[in-house]
């Protein structure tokens, strides 16, 4: 009886702290205002601030930590962290891979050009014709852009985000495509933007379905009772305020 009992102790034990195990959170901290690494080296972001504002609602302790964007999907595949919060845009590409929770923004996307020939844009396959457009490889702004002009314009593509601007700056391209928060903050409010602005329209999934269907958290397929916590708690914050403030906090406002 004695042994019996110990042993029921033992599991009981063993079932709390996997009940207390946090849930882990991957992002890739190279994207400001979203998630980036702070002078201090400490990870922070709209999506960082978020995912810990999301955890609390769900009663949950969490941890984020910070992974390349291509190790994302894999690392979640193999269960080396429970969900993805790096504004990964909802794609029938990567709902083959995994499932996504309700979606918490919509990317907004636009082209950037040399601010003296702004009034010169126009959004035809005529323009485009012998432009060079820079872009982050494999992903939707990518597909949009090669739909849309990759028979007319040269499209050049790069691994990270900051890649395309520093080829629009040095002349070697026309313009860049991209979500808007990201071509402000990386690269129109730096000194290296002053001469370059934002043209033609915004662009979402609403529009073309090939932009996405807007950011969600990625979770593992099948995983229904994560995927309904997840749920509720993007809800709650909306209800409550939470993601306003947060909003106000990183200067999204007119941005998502």
């Amino acid at each position: 009886m004695k042994l019996n009992t110990l042993m029921m102790l033992m599991a009981l034990a063993t079932a709390g702290q996997a009940a207390a195990k946090p849930l882990v959170i991957a992002t890739d901290a190279t994207y400001p205002p979203f998630e980036m690494i702070d002078s201090s080296g400490k990870l922070g972001g709209f999506e960082v601030d978020l995912a810990y504002a999301l955890c609390a609602a769900m009663k949950a302790e969490c941890e984020v930590i910070n992974q390349p964007w291509d190790a994302l999907l894999p690392g979640l595949q193999v269960r080396k962290y429970d969900a993805i919060m790096s504004s990964m845009n909802i794609t029938d590409e990567r709902r083959q891979k995994v499932a996504f929770s309700q979606v918490y923004y919509m990317m907004q996307n636009r082209f950037v050009g040399r601010s003296d020939k702004a009034g010169d844009f126009a959004d035809t396959p005529e323009h485009f014709k012998g432009k060079v457009i820079a872009v982050q490889e494999g992903t939707p702004q990518d597909n949009f852009v090669t739909a849309r002009y990759g028979e007319v314009a040269k499209i050049k593509r790069y691994v990270n985000a900051q890649s395309p601007m520093l080829d629009l700056q040095s002349s070697r391209a026309d313009y860049t495509f991209g979500n808007m928060v990201q071509l402000k903050v990386g690269f129109l409010d730096k000194e290296m933007g002053k001469q370059f602005a934002f043209v033609g329209p915004q662009f979402n999934g609403t529009q073309d379905k090939i932009l996405g269907e807007g950011v969600a958290v990625a979770l593992r397929k099948n995983d229904d009772k994560l995927k309904s916590r997840f749920d509720a708690a993007i809800e709650s914050v909306k209800a409550d305020g939470t993601f306003d403030t947060l909003l106000k906090k990183y200067q999204l406002e007119d941005l998502l």
